[in-house]
Order: C-alpha cells, then sequence, then structure tokens
C-alpha cells in the first residue's frame, strides 16, 4: 500500500508516525499514521474496499453510538444544565448555585460542550452520537438537525427526538444560508473528505453564523508520551489526525475565518491511553487514573500541547459583502 496523500493540502505523506492496532475493538490489525510534510496533519492508511474503511469499523462496542445510561444522565445532565443555567436558559434540574458561580461556569463552555447564548436559533449537529446533545438543546428551545452516516446511530438519534439525515457530510443534503450553529463535535477527524464536507457545511451555515470544531490534537503531549497508546488514534475509525496547524488550513482554505483556537483539558487520552498499555480496561474508569488525567489533561492544555483542540469559525464579512455584490451583478441588465 502507498503513502496516503493528505486530504487538507494534497501532498504525499512521507514520515510514519505511528503503527496501532484497534485497540477499542480488539483487532490486532496495524493501521500506519502517516505525517503530511506540509501542513503536520497525520493520515491513517486504509486499503480502500477493506471492512475498516466502511460502517464495520464502528461495529461491536462502539461508546459514542450507545444510548447514554441513566446513571450519566443524573449528575452530568444537572452539571451541564447549571452551565446552561449561567447563560441565562431555564433549567429547573440545575444545582443551587450562586448566580456568580453559576456565571463563572458558563464562561468555561469551551470546556463543556455548552451551545452559544440563548436567544436559541437552529443548529446542525455533525456525527450526532448517542442524539443526546441534539436532544439537550431541543429542550432549551433550539431547533436542531443532525447528519449522521452510521444507521444504527441514525436510529438511536431519531429516537431522542431529533431530525437525521444518514449521510457522509460531504453528501447530505442541506439548505443554503439556514444554520446559526454548526457542531462537529469529535466527528471531522472520522471523514475521508473533511474538505469536502466544511465546502458543503460552509454553504449551509447564516451569514455570521458559528462553526464550532472539536478534534483530537495528535501534535499535544499525549501522543507523544504514549505514542502508539495514545487514545485518541482510535483507528482505523480516525481518519485524520489534525494539529493546529492542519486544523487552521482546513478552515481557511474552505473560505472560513478562525475566531478562535484552543487546547481543551481532556483525561481520556492518558487514562486510556495507559488502559491500552497495560491491557487493563478498568483502567480507564478508575478515579484515581481520571484525576491524575484530568491534572495531566489541565497542565498540557495551559501549555497550548492539549490533548483536544477546538476552533470556532464563521464566514469573512468581505466574503459576504462580494457574495452581495456578485448577486447584484447578476441581476443588471448589460446597456
Amino acid at each position: 500500500m502507498s503513502n496516503p496523500r493528505c486530504p487538507i493540502c494534497g501532498r504525499a505523506t512521507t514520515r510514519l508516525l505511528v503503527s496501532p492496532p484497534d485497540f477499542r475493538m480488539g483487532d490486532a490489525r496495524r493501521y500506519p499514521v502517516w505525517a503530511c510534510p506540509s501542513c503536520g496533519a497525520g493520515v491513517t492508511a486504509i486499503a480502500m474496499g477493506s471492512e475498516a474503511a466502511g460502517e464495520d469499523a464502528y461495529a461491536g462496542p462502539y461508546e459514542p453510538h450507545r444510548a447514554v445510561s441513566r446513571a450519566a444522565r443524573g449528575w452530568r445532565g444537572r452539571l451541564a444544565a447549571t452551565v446552561r443555567a449561567g447563560f441565562g436558559y431555564p433549567q429547573p434540574e440545575a444545582l443551587p448555585l450562586p448566580a456568580f458561580l453559576a456565571r463563572a461556569l458558563a464562561r468555561i463552555r469551551a470546556w463543556t460542550w455548552a451551545p452559544p447564548p440563548p436567544p436559541p436559533g437552529r443548529l446542525l449537529d455533525v456525527g450526532c452520537g448517542s442524539g443526546a446533545y441534539g436532544a439537550s438543546l431541543i429542550r432549551m428551545g433550539w431547533e436542531v438537525d443532525g447528519i449522521e452516516p452510521d444507521a444504527r446511530a441514525a436510529a438511536l438519534v431519531r429516537s431522542q427526538g431529533v431530525r437525521v439525515q444518514q449521510a457522509r457530510a460531504e453528501e447530505a443534503i442541506l439548505p443554503e444560508r439556514a444554520y446559526d450553529v454548526i457542531t462537529l463535535w469529535h466527528a471531522l477527524e472520522h471523514m475521508d473528505a473533511p474538505v469536502a464536507a466544511l465546502r458543503r457545511l460552509r454553504a449551509a451555515l447564516k451569514p455570521e453564523g458559528l462553526l464550532i470544531v472539536e478534534v483530537p490534537n495528535r501534535a499535544g503531549w499525549g501522543a507523544r508520551l504514549l505514542g502508539e497508546f495514545w487514545y485518541h488514534w482510535d483507528v482505523p475509525r480516525h481518519r485524520v489526525h489534525f494539529t493546529p496547524e492542519s486544523l487552521r488550513l482546513a478552515l481557511t482554505e474552505t473560505g472560513f475565518q478562525v475566531t478562535r483556537l484552543e487546547h481543551i483539558p481532556n483525561p481520556y487520552g492518558l487514562a486510556g491511553g495507559l488502559a491500552y498499555r497495560f491491557g487493563r480496561p478498568g483502567l480507564a474508569r478508575n478515579p484515581l487514573i481520571l484525576a491524575l488525567g484530568w491534572g495531566f489533561g489541565l497542565a498540557a492544555a495551559l501549555f497550548h500541547r492539549g490533548e483536544v483542540i477546538q476552533a470556532v469559525a464563521t464566514v469573512p464579512k468581505i466574503d459576504l459583502t462580494q457574495s452581495r455584490q456578485g448577486a447584484k451583478g447578476k441581476g443588471r441588465k448589460n446597456p
């Protein structure tokens, strides 16, 4: 198999980063990850037509496509409600915190997947997972659509009351300039054609709307420390392994203006990686290991080497002005 081309900039990859197995599914086959010499993105080499190249990669115990447990909905739901209350959303299940503390929690929305402040609008969630996120937004008054390529996951999302289109993002049929917010929570790295997907999503975003993208950071401390055992390689499902530079390039090359790019604390890169390293899955849920993961994740984020990066982008105003002028020009009659 020849080295894959970078789906961000089109250059041929030249350097082997790691060649991990599919730890999550217990598949011993190795999946080489190659680095692009131009933008720095990592690319998973997968033989087209193989089982790993299709939906079979998500068969089995793929946790993001499972229904959220009642216990998780309990304490996580109350914490999320408290953050949303800090935004001004009515949340009867919020914890009884002083107003100043609720507002402080709301300021860390980049770390909590909280939506933008009210009033609610129309939101498109790309890669819906279990559908719990979209369902929570509907309860807050948002109009939510979803895109989910996996048939089983799409059915689960529909059961949560979310309108979902089963399709790849680059092939989805979307209305133009329709959405106030488009979110991709750990979805872009799963795509074979992320640039084509971003172009399609840009056309669906309203003027001055927000695109929010969160992906693992292959240039962070976790990947360097753990090597092939880093939890967020997640091959073969993760096709592209972003760095801050390659994520910014993907967005700017598709017509977005990046207004914020942050390193986000995440405990699972270390906790899950240690579980893989020692062959003990329970370590990833051990409170002490998770506490260690949070400490490591916070330190890495503070030094801009976080496990996860999040970008917020919009369509540049100059681009919108040119689009309007072009539309006016088309409407004029030649003298």
